[in-house]
């Protein structure tokens, strides 16, 4: 008697979520044939037969979820496929591949595909600040896993342990073995890569993105759609997510770093700010 009482709210429970994950996937199949519709009949570069590979690398707060948002405003109306590459080799049939961290790419990644890219730097004495602020408050999971290196803490407890001054020291340690690392590793003289700034970016938004689109060979009429989209992104007011750029401002660690700092990134990162073109000499 009580279990075939129960059955009259188990049974449409279970019907329910049956028809839910149907509509799910008839939705995801809806969707999956109008972008290869999309993709078929659409072409964003200026030449119907080349479709090259675009790949863009970045850094951690050095722009990557703004560029990665305007480049997407490109993908939904022409139905690219794009991946989020995180060390896996990058499909056959990715459009545009996009290394929000560049330890992340590597050249054997692209399967001997033609493809044309960007990579953009930042100053890393302003990703220090930059990171450091971040790190207070991102809910980011990493950032909250206790690990032996700080004492049984997680990084971001960590740095709230620490005086402002002992915690920008931190994040100099983490910016040097992680950021700065990988900016030092990487060649700045492949063809196939248009070099960009974050400050430059910055300055002329327009300008730098409209140089990027023309290195991809988006035609004018993607052109148009990628910079309607900077201009609605753009981080002077706020960019791609609320509240994730706090602030920007090139050259802020003039006003954050004290000469210990200094000495210390200095000592841990040689001379990149001069590789970058940030200084002309070692004496800042």
């Amino acid at each position: 008697m009580s279990s075939s009482s129960s059955q009259p709210t188990v049974v449409p429970s279970l019907a329910a979520r049956v028809r839910r994950r149907a509509r799910r996937n008839t939705l995801e199949a809806t969707q999956r044939v109008h972008r290869d519709l999309l993709r078929a009949t659409r072409n964003p570069f200026t030449s119907r037969a080349d479709r090259p590979l675009i790949v863009h690398c970045g850094y951690h707060k050095a722009g990557t979820v703004w560029f990665r948002e305007v480049l997407s405003s490109v993908v939904r109306p022409y139905g690219l496929r794009f991946q989020e590459v995180k060390k896996e080799p990058i499909r056959s049939d990715t459009d545009i591949a996009f290394c929000a961290d560049s330890r992340d790419y590597r050249n054997d990644l692209l399967g001997h595909r033609l493809f044309r890219g960007s990579h953009m730097v930042r100053d890393p004495r302003d990703l220090v600040v930059s990171g450091y602020e971040y790190h207070l408050v991102t809910e980011e999971a990493w950032a909250h896993q206790p690990r032996p290196a700080y004492r049984g803490m997680s990084y971001q407890a960590y740095l709230h342990s620490l005086s402002e001054h002992d915690g920008l020291m931190a994040e100099i340690e983490w910016v040097a073995k992680f950021t700065a690392r990988l900016m030092t590793a990487w060649d700045y003289g492949q063809p196939e890569y248009l070099e960009l700034r974050y400050e430059e970016a910055l300055a002329d938004e327009q300008g730098t993105f409209q140089k990027v689109f023309q290195w991809y060979g988006f035609n004018e009429i993607a052109t148009s759609i990628g910079l309607e989209a900077v201009d609605r992104l753009s981080l002077k007011r706020g960019g791609a997510i609320p509240n994730h750029v706090r602030s920007g401002a090139p050259g802020e660690w003039r006003t954050r770093l004290a000469p210990e700092h200094i000495a210390r990134f200095k000592e841990l990162t040689g001379d990149l700010t001069i590789r970058l073109g940030y200084e002309t000499a070692p004496d800042w």
